[in-house]
């Protein structure tokens, strides 16, 4: 019986993407058992990946997704254990004139902020912005905290999906 592990991930939707993802782990020696890429459910220009190696000793393991995750590869899962996940969050008031850059920024200290979509009917009233994060669940109080701390100094409103 062969052990595997399961690793579930979302890839940008560019050429070369899936090899970005393939040679950290061909380099470090693991096996590689399947792949499934799931184009027909790509959202937000990314497209979920499942990815399924050999089972591997731990710290092999650990610089495997260490690796991949500092070439900015999102793992929602693995083993079907939730590592990320994406929640959606609404921003209302003068979100541009507010430096929508720091407010970006410092959500990234927690998280990543895939997507941004920004409606700024006229400059001068206020305007809403819908941002998708990928975050880990034990970031997510320290997140949590930052959009409060934000959202008091730049007289923002923020609306959580979770």
């Amino acid at each position: 019986m062969v052990c595997v592990i399961t690793i579930d991930m979302e890839l940008k939707d560019v050429p070369g993407e899936l090899i970005r993802v393939l040679t950290p782990i061909s380099n470090i020696g693991i096996n590689i058992i399947s792949i499934i890429h799931l184009r027909e459910k790509k959202t937000n220009g990314r497209v979920p990946v499942r990815l399924v190696i050999s089972e591997t000793d731990e710290e092999l393991f650990k610089k495997m997704i260490d690796e991949l995750e500092k070439n900015d590869i999102i793992i929602t899962t693995i083993n079907k254990q939730v590592r990320k996940r994406d929640i959606d969050i609404v921003v209302i008031g003068h979100v541009v004139d507010t430096d929508i850059r720091d407010t970006i920024d410092r959500l990234n200290k927690h998280g990543l902020v895939i997507d941004l979509d920004l409606s700024m009917p006229d400059p001068y009233k206020e305007s809403s912005a819908r941002m998708k994060v990928v975050i880990s669940e034990e970031n997510l109080k320290d997140f949590d905290n930052e959009l409060n701390k934000i959202s008091k100094e730049k007289n923002l409103l923020f609306i959580k999906s979770y």
